[in-house]
């Protein structure tokens, strides 16, 4: 230990630490998208804000929150592609949504954790999250079960028939490692050129694997060509950061500290509990016949 650090008292050595140490702190943010390209009429709306109608005329790239729904019709389609680096395709008709999405931008975009869900129930979409960092999280949630990959390049598709309540579902994985587990709690791994297929009620449907299929394989040479015409926008980090917000989660999750104002703090707090019904206050009465000749004889 040099001199200089020998002379300092050790509440000040603690100081110079967590000075260091709040130097390389974690900067977690509401993450961004931008729409590339989009065909139709899809609408897409920012959480907690306005309905945006989206067209193939209108002024694009667009950057918009991260935290988005997106429906789309028959024909429809859009591209988005996010601030941590994952591109995602939709179309049909269908609901996709983005439903958390936490990102840390202390250092830069693409090397930073990520926390993701989405929320696909109808339609096809597509989704290549293989520049994700290695710390990073994203789970879908589908009507038939959960997907999780950690680096991989897939596609989901599900049709839903309202009368039947049938579902009628596929996921085929192009890269990486792709794991299914569906409502009844059975999980299935999917590799580079696998397709998993099922049919039926959402809590029991009948599942089988196999290989990709040809319409898979060409939507993901037309998913390249969409992201090499995005590579050529030169989509700046500046944008996506103009359209984050800023948050009160910390690094584990747990909910920042709330400054309690005195008027808030004046209030007690309401605690609801069920209790077991009480015994009635006063007996029950009832008004009973007299016995008849026969049944007084009997006593």
């Amino acid at each position: 230990m040099s001199a200089t650090f020998r002379k300092l008292p050790l509440v000040h050595l603690l100081c110079l630490c967590l000075a260091c140490a709040s130097g390389q702190a974690e900067q977690w943010m509401r993450g961004s998208a931008v729409v590339t390209m989009v065909q139709g009429e899809p609408r897409l709306e920012e959480v907690g804000g306005e309905m945006i109608q989206l067209s193939s005329d209108a002024s694009l790239p667009r950057h918009v929150l991260g935290l988005l729904q997106v429906r789309t019709a028959v024909g429809d389609s859009v591209f988005l592609e996010t601030s941590n680096q994952i591109s995602i395709y939709n179309e049909g008709s269908g609901y996709f949504a983005i439903e958390r999405f936490e990102q840390d931008i202390a250092k830069s975009l693409d090397a930073g954790k990520s926390r993701m869900i989405l929320n696909f129930r109808e339609g096809l979409v597509a989704v290549d999250n293989r520049a994700l960092s290695d710390n990073s999280q994203m789970i879908v949630e589908t009507p038939l079960g959960r997907i999780s990959v950690k680096n991989g390049w897939w596609l989901m598709d599900i049709a839903y028939d309202p009368r039947s309540h049938i579902y009628d579902f596929s996921i085929e994985c192009a890269d990486g490692v792709l794991r299914f587990s569906d409502l009844a709690g059975d999980t299935y791994t999917l590799r580079n050129g696998q397709r998993l297929r099922g049919a039926g009620a959402s809590v029991r449907p009948s599942i089988e694997v196999g290989e990709i299929s040809e319409d898979a394989s060409e939507l993901f040479e037309d998913f390249a060509a969409m992201e090499a015409a995005v590579a050529e926008l030169d989509l700046r980090s500046e944008a996506f950061r103009a359209k984050m917000q800023p948050m009160q989660l910390a690094d584990s999750g747990a909910d920042a500290p709330v400054e309690v104002t005195e008027a808030r703090g004046s209030k007690r707090p309401l605690v609801i509990e069920y209790a077991p019904q009480s015994a009635p206050v006063t007996p029950f009465r009832a008004v009973i016949r007299p016995p008849s000749s026969y049944q007084a004889d009997l006593f």
